[in-house]
């Protein structure tokens, strides 16, 4: 088509310009030709993935992302991402800076570890409503020693061994929320203040702490 072809004729960085001042609906552009396709997979920042059959292949085509987003992928789990981890290249995941796991109650602690300690850059990890995740979980957490925020909502199991584990290796944190995990108490609240003295946001709301 002769639209197609013109579109052969534009560099990249005019492509990419093109993009930048697209408000919304990428998926439409991207249909217009492959040259589209092609910018647009370098330059998306973002992915929510729906169905665990097709993330591999969409995390290594979208390989530049700094933020994944599983909160709706009910069947992620360490199994899942031991294959996601093992197959074929695993660029995508040295940009990763924000991780959701929001409600991703599959995924066990060694599933967790895995993911964070492939994501060098990781800076906030949402793990609310994860409401099977103890100190085991925490522990994988704390591998992300440039956490700047972390959101634990409904994290039941976690104590203040887990937090303190947090505490001591992530001593970046600048914002944690902490909402209805009942089993923290003053001791770790105590610590976490002393261990992370960047923090400026801490949510305890429905803890049992003075």
């Amino acid at each position: 088509m002769l639209s197609e072809s013109l579109f052969c004729l534009l560099t990249e960085d005019l492509l990419m310009k093109i993009l930048q001042r697209v408000d919304s609906d990428r998926k439409s552009l991207r249909l217009v030709c492959k040259e589209f396709l092609r910018v647009e997979s370098t330059t998306r920042r973002t992915i929510r993935i729906l169905r665990i059959e097709f993330l591999v292949g969409l995390l290594q085509k979208f390989c530049n992302i700094e933020e994944l987003d599983l909160s709706v992928c009910p069947r992620i789990d360490d199994g899942a991402v031991s294959i996601l981890l093992s197959h074929g290249s695993v660029s995508w995941t040295r940009g990763i800076r924000t991780l959701v796991l929001s409600r991703a109650t599959g995924l066990g602690y060694v599933g967790l570890e895995m993911l964070v300690k492939a994501c060098p850059l990781l800076e906030v990890v949402d793990v609310s409503h994860c409401w099977g995740y103890g100190d085991r979980e925490a522990s994988a957490l704390s591998c992300a020693v440039r956490l700047r925020e972390l959101n634990m909502d409904k994290c039941l199991r976690v104590t203040d061994i887990g937090l303190a584990k947090i505490a001591v290796e992530c001593c970046r944190l600048e914002r944690l929320s902490l909402k209805w995990c009942m089993e923290i108490s003053d001791l770790g609240i105590e610590l976490l203040c002393k261990k992370c003295l960047d923090l400026k946001f801490l949510d305890v709301s429905y803890l049992k702490v003075c």
